[in-house]
């Protein structure tokens, strides 16, 4: 499971794109799936300026694959705010799951997080947990029954 507790934040506050990118670069590199912040920043906004990865629904899936991050790992934060992100439907962003999957080897892997999470997040009952559960305990319980992304790619 790449889900883990220690990696769901709720209510976070931040004004940008960018600080959210910082963050969740930093996280990576705390959490040792990568070794260098600002590769890792600059490998999701590539990602980003490619196509923008803002989903309908108020939900974002920032994502690198690439050969600086060394571990797969994914980061959920629910916003304090709802903030642009020129989204497909142009709705703000109000959950953020970051992936983070090594470039080698990994295709799979990578397909299938995004496959599982794409699956669960056009549900509306999953959405709407997500918004509304209470506690980081309480939203690691509920994703770890709904999302399951095997890591033996």
């Amino acid at each position: 499971m790449l889900i883990a507790r220690e990696n769901i934040f709720l209510n976070k506050n931040f004004s940008s794109k960018g600080e959210i990118f910082q963050f969740l670069s930093q996280q990576a590199v705390e959490r040792g799936w990568a070794a260098d912040a600002e590769k890792i920043e600059a490998d999701l906004w590539t990602r980003e300026n490619q196509y923008s990865t803002g989903f309908e629904g108020q939900i974002a899936i920032p994502h690198a694959k690439t050969i600086n991050v060394t571990e797969a790992g994914v980061i959920f934060i629910r916003l304090q705010q709802a903030l642009d992100w020129e989204s497909l439907d142009d709705s703000p962003i109000k959950i953020v799951f970051g992936l983070f999957v090594p470039e080698s080897g990994a295709q799979l892997l990578h397909l299938k997080i995004i496959n599982s999470l794409a699956s669960q997040i056009v549900e509306d009952d999953f959405r709407q947990q997500l918004f509304d559960a209470k506690s980081e305990d309480e939203l690691f319980n509920y994703m770890q029954s709904r999302v399951v992304i095997e890591e033996d790619a």
